[in-house]
C-alpha cells in the first residue's frame, strides 16, 4: 500500500503498524495537521470506493471536488465539508469526534458509516493530527428500521387485540355520542357481528330513552368541561325487553394530536352479578327478620343471626374486595395508554420507536392485557364464593322456618332430625372452624317434643360449644364437638330425653360454672349473656333441666339438656 508520511508522525510507526491494520475489519485512516490524509487501509479504501493514489494527501473536500464529474462518488461534497470542519475541531480542542454518513451504492441502495475519529499527539503533546476508524453500520440501521415498523405495527395490533379480547365494553365516540370504533365485547352486547357494524349507532339505538338521555347527557358534559366521570355505577335499560343490567362506567373526554377534544371515549364493567348478590343478601335478610317474627323467638333468632352474621362476614370480605379491585382496577392505565396514542395519531410509529415513553408502551399494553385478565378471574372466584354463603344464608333460613310458629305444641319427631337441623344452623361457623362433629345417637322412636324450644336450646348450645372452641384454639388439638343422645327409661317416672353437648374448647373456670345461665353473665367479648338464660328457661318451661359441667380452663365442657317425655302428649 502507499502511504504519505509527515514530519510530525513518524514513517517507521505507520510502516510498522501497517501490515496490522491492514487486516483489521474497520476502516482506518490518519490526517495531518491541515486534514490531508496521510494513511488509509485496504477497506477503508474498499469502503469509499477510492485507491488510496486517490485518497493519500489530499482533504476530504479536495477528493469530493476531484470527483465531482462521478455520479457514483461516494465523495460527496456536503459530508466532505463536515469532515473537514471536525477535523479542524480535533485540531484545535483535541475531543474525539464522531459521525454518521450515508452513501448510495449499487442499485440505489442506502448504506450507513460511522466514523469515529480523535487527536493524533506529538511527542511533546501538541496535536500533530488526526486519526479514525470507519465502520459500516448498515445492518444495523436497517435491523433498527424494521424493527421500529414492527413496534409500530405491533403497537396497532396490541391496541386492536385488546379491543378484540378485552371482556368489559370499551368505546370511541364523536361529539355527537355517536359510536366510532368499540371493543368486540361491546358489539356483541348490542348483537353486532362486529364492531364496524356499530359506527354512526348511538345510545338510543339500544336503549331505554332515559338512560340513552342519561348517557347523553354525561357525555356532552365532558365534551363541555374537559372533566372525566369516573367509576359511576348505572342501572341500564335495554329496547329490545331483556332484563335490565348494572354497570361500573368510567368516560374520559377524547381529544386529538393538538389537545382539541373531538369525543369521547370510556369503559364499562358490567356489576350485574354483584348487584343481585346485594339483592339477594337483602331479600335473605328480611326472610330472616319475618321467619324470626313469626316463630316468636327472639332466641332462634338471635342464634340464627349470629350465624348469618358470621357469613355475612364472608359475604362483606368478598363485597369489599370485589369493591376494591374495582376501584383499583388497572383500567386507569389503559385510559392513560390510551389518550397518549391518542395524542400522537400523526406520528404514533415515530412515537413508538423514538420516544422514550412511546417505545415502552406495546409492553405496557402486553402486561396490562394480562393484568386485567387476572383481575377478571379474580372477581368471578369473589362472585362464586358471593353465590355459596347467600346459599348457606337460604339454608339457615330454612332450617329455621321448619319450626317457625310451632312452639308450645308437643309433636310426633325424630330427635335426630332436630340435631341435624340444629347443625345445619350452625353450620357456616362449624366449617369455618372446621369442627369434627361426632354423633351418638341411641336407637329411639319417635317422640312427643316442642320442637321450637329444643330447637332453640340445640342451636344456642352448639353455637355457644363452637365459639368456645374458637376462644381456645390450639389448646386441645383439633375442635371436636360431640353430641350424644339416650332415652333413659324409669320405673315410677315418665321417660327422660338426656342430650349431651361436649366439646374441647377453652373450658369454664369453677367460679364460672355456678354463673354461666345467669342473665347477662358472659366470658366472651362479643357475648351478651343472653343465651344461655333463655335456653335455661326453655328447658324449665317443658319440664327440664340444663346444666353445665366442666373441669377447669382448658378442658372443655360438657352442657346437659334433659326433658321428661311424657307420652300422653300434655304440656307441663
Amino acid at each position: 500500500m502507499k502511504t504519505l508520511t509527515a514530519s510530525a508522525i513518524s514513517p517507521v510507526l505507520l510502516e510498522e503498524t501497517e501490515p496490522i491494520v491492514g487486516q483489521l475489519p474497520v476502516g482506518i485512516f490518519r490526517k495531518d495537521a491541515v486534514g490531508r490524509f496521510i494513511f488509509v487501509n485496504p477497506l477503508f479504501c474498499q469502503r469509499k470506493a477510492t485507491s488510496a493514489d486517490q485518497i493519500l494527501g489530499r482533504t476530504a473536500s479536495e477528493i469530493a471536488a476531484s470527483t465531482a464529474s462521478d455520479a457514483n462518488t461516494l465523495w460527496r461534497p456536503e459530508p466532505c465539508a463536515h469532515a473537514c470542519r471536525q477535523h479542524a475541531l480535533i485540531m484545535q480542542t483535541g475531543q474525539q469526534v464522531e459521525r454518521e454518513e450515508m452513501c448510495f451504492v449499487a442499485e440505489g441502495q442506502p448504506r450507513y458509516r460511522q466514523v469515529v475519529e480523535s487527536a493524533v499527539r506529538g511527542p511533546d503533546g501538541a496535536i500533530v493530527g488526526s486519526q479514525g476508524v470507519l465502520f459500516d453500520i448498515t445492518r444495523h440501521r436497517q435491523a433498527d428500521e424494521w424493527h421500529a415498523s414492527d413496534m409500530q405495527i405491533n403497537g396497532h395490533e396490541l391496541l386492536r387485540a385488546l379491543l378484540d379480547n378485552f371482556p368489559d365494553h370499551i368505546y370511541f365516540k364523536d361529539t355527537e355520542s355517536r359510536f366510532i370504533t368499540c371493543s368486540a365485547a361491546l358489539a356483541r352486547e348490542f348483537g353486532m357481528n362486529a364492531p364496524e357494524e356499530l359506527v354512526g349507532k348511538s345510545d338510543f339505538d339500544f336503549f331505554s330513552d332515559e338512560h340513552a338521555r342519561q348517557a347523553f347527557d354525561d357525555e356532552q358534559q365532558i365534551i363541555r368541561t374537559g372533566l372525566p366521570m369516573i367509576g359511576c355505577v348505572e342501572r341500564e335499560t335495554w329496547v329490545d325487553g331483556r332484563p335490565d343490567t348494572w354497570a361500573l362506567t368510567t368516560k374520559m373526554p377524547l381529544c386529538d394530536s393538538a389537545g382539541q377534544i373531538v369525543g369521547t371515549f370510556g369503559i364499562t364493567k358490567n356489576i350485574s352479578d354483584l348487584k343481585e348478590a346485594e339483592r339477594q343478601i337483602a331479600e335473605a335478610h328480611k326472610q330472616l327478620l319475618e321467619a324470626s317474627h313469626l316463630a316468636g323467638k327472639a332466641e332462634i333468632a338471635t342464634n340464627v343471626l349470629h350465624n348469618v352474621g358470621n357469613v355475612l362476614n364472608s359475604v362483606n370480605v368478598s363485597t369489599t374486595l370485589i369493591l376494591s379491585l374495582i376501584r383499583t382496577s388497572k383500567m386507569d392505565g389503559l385510559v392513560r395508554a390510551v389518550q397518549l396514542m391518542d395524542q400522537h395519531t400523526d406520528d404514533l410509529g415515530a412515537f413508538i420507536t423514538s420516544d422514550a415513553r412511546g417505545k415502552v408502551l406495546p409492553g405496557y399494553l402486553r402486561q396490562l392485557a394480562a393484568v386485567l385478565v387476572a383481575e377478571q378471574q379474580e372477581a368471578i372466584n369473589e362472585l362464586m364464593a358471593l353465590s355459596k354463603n347467600v346459599d348457606h344464608i337460604k339454608e339457615i333460613i330454612a332450617a329455621q322456618q321448619v319450626h317457625a310458629g310451632k312452639s308450645s305444641r308437643l309433636e310426633m319427631a325424630q330427635i335426630g332430625e332436630l340435631l341435624e337441623d340444629a347443625l345445619r344452623i350452625n353450620a357456616p361457623a362449624l366449617l369455618r372452624r372446621q369442627v369434627v362433629v361426632n354423633k351418638e345417637i341411641a336407637p329411639m322412636p319417635a317422640l312427643p317434643l316442642d320442637k321450637g324450644r329444643i330447637l332453640q336450646i340445640l342451636v344456642n348450645l352448639i353455637g355457644n360449644a363452637e365459639q368456645a372452641m374458637e376462644e381456645g384454639e390450639g389448646s386441645r388439638g383439633e375442635p371436636r364437638l360431640t353430641l350424644r343422645v339416650e332415652l333413659r327409661q324409669n320405673q315410677d317416672q315418665n321417660p327422660r330425653l338426656i342430650i349431651h353437648v361436649t366439646d374441647n374448647g377453652v373450658g369454664i373456670a369453677p367460679e364460672a360454672l355456678t354463673q354461666v345461665f345467669a342473665h347477662g353473665f358472659t366470658t366472651k367479648k362479643t357475648g351478651h349473656g343472653f343465651g344461655l338464660h333463655s335456653a335455661v328457661i326453655a328447658a324449665h318451661e317443658m319440664g327440664g333441666t340444663l346444666t353445665a359441667h366442666s373441669d377447669g380452663l382448658g378442658t372443655g365442657a360438657t352442657f346437659t339438656l334433659e326433658i321428661p317425655i311424657r307420652m300422653n302428649g300434655d304440656m307441663p
